[in-house]
């Protein structure tokens, strides 16, 4: 049984059909991409999955659970972390205190801080933070305030907070939009090294994609046109039908 199972999802803007009978499976431990030109739904179908919108119809299934109808803090306590397109993070915080902040939340539900909790209980979940920071190259900038950060460790730092959540299912929405070519380089090493845990990427950079990907799935006006694995979908006729006048194919 997949990990995630969408079907028949759609939703409309008023006269404008975002998502159209999408059906998708995504199966755990894969990393799926999803491509596709400038409005053809990707960020609105991450939103449905997190549920910052509701589809007009459809359903979505998460290890066997309905996700419409949750709230979206409900959702991430179920095992699923969304790295946005512009890094969400605590700016005047540090970096340390970014990550610990959802060490807390993923144990009590919510963030609460209690003054009269002992240390030794708080101290194994600091270094649960730590070592999330240590594992994504920011150990020396553990006390570094979180808006003196560079993009690329921003991001970093972003899905250093995601995986304090302990998720099963991560979702990024352009996590290389606005880098160098060498942070989207350690950008794709990071996440080749995030072992066991499900991802799906809506990204444009073709060589991220590929990098990545296992299975791809191709939205083209609210609508998946093709899928397949990344030798399959480079040559199909319809993808290369709806990138035309398109950057990158």
């Amino acid at each position: 049984m997949p990990i995630l199972d969408i079907h028949q999802v759609s939703l409309n803007f008023g006269g404008l059909k975002a998502l159209q009978d999408v059906n998708l499976k995504i199966e755990e431990g894969t990393t799926h991409a999803l491509i596709g030109p400038n409005g053809a739904g990707k960020s609105t179908l991450l939103n449905v999955l997190t549920g910052m919108l509701e589809p007009n119809d459809g359903s979505v299934m998460f290890d066997g659970k309905p996700l419409l109808d949750v709230q979206p803090h409900d959702i991430n306590q179920l095992g699923i972390a969304k790295v946005f397109q512009t890094p969400a993070i605590f700016p005047e915080m540090s970096v340390l205190e970014n990550v610990t902040i959802p060490v807390f939340a993923a144990r009590d539900g919510s963030f609460r801080m209690n003054m009269f909790e002992g240390e030794g209980r708080q101290r194994p979940l600091v270094e649960f933070a730590e070592e999330q920071i240590a594992e994504l190259g920011l150990k020396d900038k553990m006390h570094v305030r979180a808006d003196s950060l560079s993009r690329g460790d921003k991001r970093r730092l972003e899905m250093a907070i995601c995986l304090a959540h302990k998720p099963r299912l991560l979702l990024l929405d352009e996590p290389t939009a606005g880098m160098a070519r060498h942070e989207t380089e350690q950008t794709i090493e990071l996440l080749q090294g995030m072992k066991g845990i499900t991802k799906v990427i809506v990204e444009h950079d073709m060589n991220v994609v590929f990098s990545l990907a296992e299975k791809i799935s191709v939205l083209a006006q609210g609508q998946i046109i093709a899928e397949g694995s990344p030798e399959e979908i480079k040559g199909h006729p319809k993808v290369i039908e709806a990138y035309l006048g398109e950057a990158q194919v």
